[in-house]
């Protein structure tokens, strides 16, 4: 929640985006923000030769998380955007990441991480969220070491060069599947 979900998907939409926001009835909810998503946002981003993006977020909070697993049963890939200044980033990294593998248990969806909110950390640096995932894994394929990306939620350059990853991902992942790439780089590891 927070993390730039809603402002990502205004930012990059060609259309005008429908969004589901109303007044937080929680006051932690509201104390960080005016209004929150209660289902779900969604934009489209043309791509050209009738070529689209169709956009899509999830609810950030818990009580909502219904709405995860209905958009994520159809999507063909996911960002997940987490907020560098919570202290609990690699929990809630970690929640969500396994909310997506249980609906995604095969890794048949690209994902790329875009990390939020870092702007006035002077010290930003992504090798943290590396370590994350190479904490989790240690096969390199990128099912298991996502691409992490900053990613200022206001601004559509950056929103656009997440959808630039995302489209190739999707490419990549259409002509060679990535589980197949999964297992060889597992196999690898083992024999290590």
């Amino acid at each position: 929640m927070g993390s730039g979900k809603t402002t990502a998907i205004r930012a990059i939409s060609d259309i005008e985006v429908v969004d589901t926001d109303v007044k937080p009835t929680d006051e932690d909810t509201l104390a960080l923000k005016d209004t929150t998503t209660v289902a779900m946002d969604m934009g489209v981003m043309e791509l050209g030769s009738g070529d689209r993006l169709r956009l899509y977020g999830a609810p950030g909070q818990d009580r909502f998380d219904f709405m995860w697993e209905i958009l994520l049963e159809q999507a063909k890939g996911a960002v997940l955007f987490v907020d560098h200044t919570r202290a609990e980033r690699f929990d809630d990294l970690s929640t969500y990441l396994d909310a997506i593998r249980a609906q995604k248990p095969h890794g048949d969806a690209p994902l790329i991480v875009a990390v939020t909110h870092a702007e006035a950390d002077e010290r930003r640096n992504l090798d943290e969220y590396r370590r994350f995932f190479s904490q989790r894994s240690s096969c390199t394929c990128s099912i298991c070491q996502p691409p992490v990306m900053w990613c200022d939620a206001r601004e559509q350059r950056d929103v656009a060069l997440l959808m630039v990853v995302m489209a190739a991902l999707l490419e990549s992942f259409h002509a060679y599947p990535e589980s197949v790439l999964h297992e060889r780089m597992s196999s690898l590891q083992v024999r290590a």
